[in-house]
Formats: structure tokens, C-alpha cells, sequence
């Protein structure tokens, strides 16, 4: 057997499960509460900069309907009497909607991310030091309303389902695995890569004129780590650091930190490589024109990069979901 792959009976079983705590909908519910006073506020709050709105990417309607589905998803999923049938079928539909609406509403934290990055640090980075403050207080309520609404409504999903009362698994899931999920986001993380590789090395295909010519070492970086992070998701050293890692060698891999790292990076992929489809919508619903031409080679390095992005993102999220399942604790109530 090679080097550093443990046995799958080698395997440390997964430990028994605590008594399941019922997800509280007050914490979603204050947090929707608080994306209408952002929104509110954000007007007269001093220092915006607004880089995200004026390329019409983001509807105005999109926060306040998103949160107001929000707040009437998590009270109508607080009643016993929809947790089968129609009336939870329209419970599903309306939480995933608003989350939808409010996550459309975030887009462009990750551009405020690294835009406060060198905002903080000095680095010189030109206009990208400028940051929407108001906005991005915004942006990051919306996500975090995001987070817990998608996170209340697959509690709510769970809970009402088929499967297991306590953890929502039917006999067998467990067993069941999608590696090809891993492999597919291993293989999608080097799109957005060779793109700044290509241009690096000469090629004018879509290139920016203002273009630097360095070596495209933050490019280089997700590259390696969302690579070795899709792998891990599928792979054995995944749960048990091969004897190849230094200090580490044949100790266990913390679950927590593949699935943090597995839903932050997927959710900054995403983030980023919905907004021409974000961009897209806001055209057919009435907005602005798209800020590049159907067909020229601006937009098929668009294509590329953005697609590959969303295409990684959600690729990363399924194998994420897997692991998470494939080594969750037993449940003491159906030993799954």
C-alpha cells in the first residue's frame, strides 16, 4: 500500500453523537432584523464608495425582499403543523429563496475583503485600497443572515424529513460517498490559475492593458491550497496525516478544519463566480446593460474565470457536505 494511505478499516470509527440541540430561531431571526437596519442606515453613514451598485450586479430589492422571506420562512418553520406535505415543501421554497435573495445581496464582501486587506496593511494597491465601509457593513450582515438562514433551513429540512429524527439520516447513508465531487474541484482549481499563467507567460487573449507582469503568486496560493483541500475532502490523509507531514505524521486530522475551510472557501468562490450570472439576472429583470460585449474575448475570460469559480465553488461545497456526512459522530438514536 503506498506511503501515507491509512486502510479504510484502519479508520478511527467516529465517536458517538451529543443529544441534538433544536437550532433556536432567534439568533436568524435578530439577524435579519439587523440586515433591515443596515440597510436603513447605510445612506447616511460617512465614507462610501460605491464599486459594487454601479455596475448593476445587485437589484435594491433584493435585501429587503430576501430578508422579509427570511423572517417569514423562520416563523412558519417554528410551526409544528408544517413539517410535511405541501405546507413544508413552501416552507423549503421560501427559506431557499431568501437565502438565495440575501447571499445576490452580498456579493462583493470578498472584492471588500481584499480591499480592507490593503486598506489595513499599506500595501500600495492604488483605487483596490478605497473600501465601501457602509456597504461592506451591509454585505457582511446579509452573509451572515445568509449563513444561518441556509444553516436554520437544513435543520428545519433535516428535522422534517424521512430519515433519522435527531440526525436526519436514512440506514446506509453514511456508506454512500461522491469522490468525484473532490476530484472535480481539484481539477476546476486550476482554472482561474492558468488564465493569470497564460498572461504571465505572454499571451494577450482578454488581457487587461494595465496588467502587471509579476508572477501570479496569489493565484499560485489558492491554487495549492484549494487543490490539496479537494483532496484531502476525498482522501484517506484527509482523516489521518500521512507519515510524510512533519510533527503531524499518523494523528488525526481535525474534522472542524476541513469543514471550515471547506464552506469558507466554497462560499467566497461562489460569491465571486455568481456575479456576471447575478449581473445577467439584474439585466433581464430591467437593470443596466452588461459591462462587456456578448462575444468578445473580455467576455470569454470571464466565462472562464467566473464560471470556474462557481463551477469550483460548488464542486468544493458537495465534497464538503460528503466529508462532513461520511464522518459525523454515530448517532445514538439510530447508530448511523
Amino acid at each position: 500500500m503506498p506511503e501515507g494511505v491509512v486502510p479504510l478499516t484502519d479508520r478511527p470509527a467516529p465517536p458517538a453523537a451529543r443529544p441534538a440541540r433544536r437550532v433556536r430561531p432567534w439568533p436568524v431571526l435578530l439577524t435579519l432584523l439587523g440586515v433591515f437596519a443596515a440597510a436603513a442606515v447605510e445612506p447616511h453613514l460617512p465614507g462610501a464608495a460605491d464599486y459594487i451598485r454601479s455596475l448593476g450586479i445587485v437589484p435594491s430589492w433584493a435585501l429587503w425582499a430576501g430578508a422579509t422571506l427570511g423572517i417569514a420562512a423562520v416563523l412558519a418553520s417554528a410551526a409544528r403543523s408544517v413539517t410535511h406535505g405541501a405546507a413544508r415543501t413552501a416552507v423549503l421554497v421560501l427559506s431557499w429563496t431568501a437565502s438565495v435573495l440575501l447571499l445576490w445581496a452580498a456579493v462583493g464582501i470578498v472584492f471588500d475583503g481584499f480591499r480592507a486587506f490593503f486598506w489595513v496593511t499599506g500595501i500600495p494597491a492604488g483605487d483596490f485600497a478605497t473600501v465601501d465601509w457602509p456597504g461592506f457593513l451591509t454585505r457582511a450582515v446579509a452573509f451572515a443572515a445568509t449563513a444561518l438562514l441556509a444553516r436554520s433551513t437544513l435543520a428545519f429540512q433535516r428535522r422534517s424529513g424521512t430519515g433519522c429524527d435527531r440526525c436526519g439520516l436514512l440506514p446506509g447513508d453514511r456508506e454512500k460517498s461522491s469522490p468525484w465531487l473532490g476530484y472535480a474541484a481539484f481539477g476546476l482549481a486550476f482554472v482561474y490559475p492558468a488564465v493569470k499563467y497564460y498572461w504571465w507567460a505572454g499571451g494577450g487573449i482578454g488581457r487587461p492593458d494595465d496588467y502587471p507582469e509579476g508572477f501570479p503568486v496569489m493565484e499560485t496560493m489558492l491554487l495549492v491550497g484549494g487543490g490539496v483541500l479537494s483532496l484531502a475532502l476525498v482522501s484517506s490523509w484527509g482523516l489521518i496525516y500521512p507519515s510524510w507531514v512533519p510533527f503531524l505524521a499518523r494523528r488525526k486530522v481535525p474534522r472542524l478544519l476541513l469543514v471550515a475551510c471547506g464552506w469558507g472557501l466554497s462560499a467566497a468562490l461562489l460569491l465571486q463566480g455568481l456575479i456576471p450570472v447575478f449581473a445577467a439576472v439584474n439585466h433581464l429583470l430591467g437593470g443596466p446593460e452588461l459591462p462587456f460585449d456578448a462575444g468578445s474575448a473580455n467576455s470569454w475570460v470571464i466565462l472562464a474565470v467566473y464560471g470556474g469559480w462557481s463551477l469550483f465553488g460548488a464542486a468544493l461545497l458537495g465534497a464538503t457536505r460528503d466529508y462532513q456526512r461520511r464522518t459525523r459522530a454515530v448517532c445514538t438514536l439510530c447508530g448511523s
